[in-house]
């Protein structure tokens, strides 16, 4: 017999800042995702059904779980307090950084997940999403290139010695594993993501014949990526870990 619901159900990725997820970065809390927005309902509102499945995904880094719909709530004028009850029990209620982000009064929705799973192979999307937080993989060609990209064997070679030209971009595993060597942090000032734009800089600059080995690579917030210009700049060694 086809089950037709399981047939209808849709997959979808969200995507997360270090900061506002608790757990570890190769297991992170899966269990609770929260989706707001100040002025209209954030997606997935109205788009979700249970047993629907979730992969998230670092920003600017691999797709690294999934889990399974179990409930969720949409609340309109929702305020930083009741959203915060609303998640007790769960890891995310003690993330202070996360709370102290929310505007007054924003539409709200709390998702619930059970049988988490962290993957042995990270995924490597080939779409990108540059707006929204949550995509909702509602036709093949979507779920096509948010789980079946790039790939782990792609696109986790370690980045290599230049030769020749060669290309100064750099592969997104080579990206997040800088970022997350870093703990998300400028090795420059010190500042960190959500509250700065994070690159990725090379310490001997690309045009004075430096390398994408990871030795020359490290975090810098878009400002001092910009300040540092085609210059080699003395790195923060407390933060190397």
């Amino acid at each position: 017999m086809v089950d037709w619901d399981r047939l209808m159900m849709t997959q979808h990725v969200v995507i997360r800042v270090p900061e506002y997820v608790a757990g570890s970065s190769n297991k992170p809390e899966v269990m609770v995702f929260t989706q707001t927005h100040a002025s209209r309902p954030p997606v997935p509102w109205g788009r979700l059904k249970v047993g629907e499945t979730v992969w998230m995904k670092w920003s600017g880094g691999p797709i690294v779980a999934r889990g399974i719909v179990e409930g969720f709530r949409q609340i309109e004028e929702c305020t930083p307090e009741v959203l915060h009850h609303t998640v007790a029990g769960t890891n995310l209620f003690d993330l202070t950084v996360y709370w102290k982000s929310l505007p007054p009064v924003f539409f709200g929705i709390a998702i619930f997940v059970g049988s988490e799973e962290w993957l042995d192979s990270p995924i490597f999307p080939k779409a990108r999403s540059f707006s929204e937080s949550w995509i909702v993989l509602d036709k093949p060609e979507k779920e096509a290139a948010w789980l079946h990209g790039l790939g782990e064997e792609r696109e986790s070679r370690p980045a290599q010695p230049r030769q020749g030209k060669g290309s100064r971009t750099l592969p997104l595993s080579v990206r997040f594993t800088v970022l997350r060597r870093d703990s998300y942090t400028c090795r420059y000032c010190g500042r960190k993501a959500p509250f700065v734009s994070l690159q990725v800089d090379h310490v001997v600059p690309w045009s004075m014949e430096g390398t994408n080995e990871l030795s020359n690579l490290v975090t810098s917030c878009k400002e001092c990526n910009i300040g540092k210009s085609a210059r080699t700049a003395y790195r923060r060694t407390d933060l190397i870990c």
